[in-house]
């Protein structure tokens, strides 16, 4: 029989991994033995104890600091002898079924490299909104002007993907090997697309599994909803770095995988939402005295993320916010 490892990342989410190991173990597969290994980074708050009582026969890993997503599951993929990964988020859960139908979907397609769920929401059910395509100019414009991305909505077979959901994310263990780890340039955010890309050029097919679902919490660790919107001025630490970071690897995932005029086009674009997002923010302070503090955090990340040259991430990465 097959093994899968599953790869679970945690920040600050005892609480949420635990939820997602009982979820595994209440629907474990059955075409597959199943061993879980959860990475915390740096989270200082007693994660791995407390995840270790509930679950004393999963394998605890301490990164020793926050690494990001891409570095803290790397810990888990490079370990891996044979057998297929998984990659889970913290703050995910799978159904009944869930786990054998994406095995289900490698097994019956060869040439698929990876394959993911239907994400939805935990609450009540409803399809989140899943990608499909590489962001570029002309699909972040549309789904500016039309919205999110629902495609396994009324299917039933595998639906062919430029890209797949990061929150879980099913890897054949020959793709792994052939494709190698998540690029850990990526602190978080486009990993997943980043890997996905590498993927199909390198011969292998992406796969939707419409009939899997994976419940999803969605920001619990990033302070990000599962639509992408956030709280008008929200200011936490952990929301301002990971604002910083969405648009640090977006720049990294152009440079890796487009011209440098799109490049040129995506710092242009950016540059301008941004300073049009800052006079907004400090209008509404002016009138608002209680929120200038968050206002004024919210422009300073602003101006770090201008402040960044995509042709020279690594200065821009010195500069990121803790």
């Amino acid at each position: 029989m097959q093994h899968l490892t599953i790869s679970i990342v945690n920040y600050k989410t005892p609480a949420l991994v635990i939820r997602a190991i009982d979820s595994i173990k209440r629907h474990p597969p059955q075409r597959a033995t199943v061993s879980v290994q959860v990475v915390d980074n740096g989270s200082a708050d007693g994660s791995l104890t407390l995840i270790g009582q509930a679950h004393p026969d999963v394998t605890l890993i301490d990164a020793g600091g926050n690494l990001g997503f891409a570095a803290g599951n790397n810990l888990v993929l490079r370990s891996l002898s044979a057998g297929h990964a998984l990659l889970l988020n913290s703050d995910a859960e799978v159904e009944a079924g869930t786990l054998d139908a994406l095995l289900a979907a490698l097994d019956d397609d060869t040439l698929a490299g990876a394959v993911s769920a239907r994400v939805v929401n935990a609450d009540d059910g409803a399809d989140q909104d899943y990608p499909s395509h590489f962001p570029s100019l002309g699909q972040m414009l549309k789904r500016a002007l039309l919205g999110p991305d629902f495609p396994a909505s009324g299917e039933t077979c595998p639906v062919p993907m430029e890209r797949l959901h990061g929150a879980c994310m099913l890897i054949r263990d020959r793709a792994l090997m052939a494709v190698g780890c998540l690029d850990e340039g990526f602190f978080m955010y486009d990993e997943d697309v980043d890997w996905c890309l590498r993927a199909r050029h390198a011969g292998w097919r992406l796969l939707l599994v419409p009939k899997a679902r994976v419940l999803h919490r969605g920001g619990a660790s990033s302070g990000r909803s599962p639509h992408g919107a956030r709280a008008r001025l929200e200011a936490s630490p952990t929301a301002l770095r990971m604002r910083f970071e969405l648009r640090r690897s977006r720049y990294l995932l152009y440079r890796k995988h487009r011209t440098a005029v799109e490049i040129l086009a995506l710092k242009l674009l950016t540059d301008l939402t941004l300073l049009a997002h800052s006079l907004r923010v400090l209008t509404t302070a002016a009138t608002d005295p209680s929120g200038r503090g968050a206002a004024m955090a919210m422009v300073r990340t602003d101006l770090r993320i201008m402040g960044l040259n995509p042709f020279d991430l690594n200065a821009g990465a010195r500069r990121t916010p803790s």
